[in-house]
């Protein structure tokens, strides 16, 4: 009787798992707005329209509905300003801080 199949699934199951992440939920600015205790620690795709403010330099997306999430990003996003982004990363709620997203990815959107 051979168990290589069952058990290589076991392992690789084991393997995903013990790697601590989920694959990323997409889902909407507005979904992240209302349910961002939800969302808190998740990894998340979304899009929306890329937003700056100078004092002090910090970038955020956006939708029609002015949903917003503040981005973490090492880039500088300067030149994408304006433009409709994917973001894919760690959403995270602070009740005191707002919400963010610790950008992973960052791509034209489709």
């Amino acid at each position: 009787m051979s168990f290589g199949r069952p058990v290589a699934g076991v392992l690789l199951l084991a393997l995903l798992v013990g790697c601590g992440e989920s694959p990323p939920v997409r889902t909407s600015l507005s979904a992240l707005a209302e349910a961002q205790k939800d969302f808190n620690g998740r990894h998340v795709v979304v899009s929306g329209t890329l937003r700056t403010f100078a004092e002090p330099r910090h970038y955020w997306i956006e939708n029609e509905s002015l949903d917003r999430v503040a981005l973490e990003y090492a880039d500088d996003l300067q030149p994408k300003v304006g433009q409709v982004i994917e973001v894919r990363g760690t959403f995270v709620y602070d009740p005191e801080q707002g919400r963010r997203i610790e950008v992973r990815e960052l791509t034209a959107a489709p």
